[in-house]
């Protein structure tokens, strides 16, 4: 949704945020990332007006959200 890299599935994300975050961060930052999808950016409907990061989001892909 942030538009960060073009994949169609999860497992193609993953391995592109892979290449472009710091091997010494990933830990950490899939942490993040996970809990922000878990918590704010819901598949179906996410919490654009929650969420800490929506000024820099392209939204790709959401048509309904809260």
């Amino acid at each position: 949704r942030w538009g960060y890299v073009k994949t169609k599935t999860p497992h193609e994300t993953e391995q592109a945020l892979r290449v472009k975050l710091s091997h010494k961060h990933w830990i950490a930052i899939n942490t993040i990332l996970v809990m922000h999808g878990q918590n704010i950016c819901k598949p179906l409907s996410p919490l654009c007006t929650r969420c800490p990061v929506t000024n820099c989001c392209s939204r790709a892909g959401v048509t309904r959200s809260r």
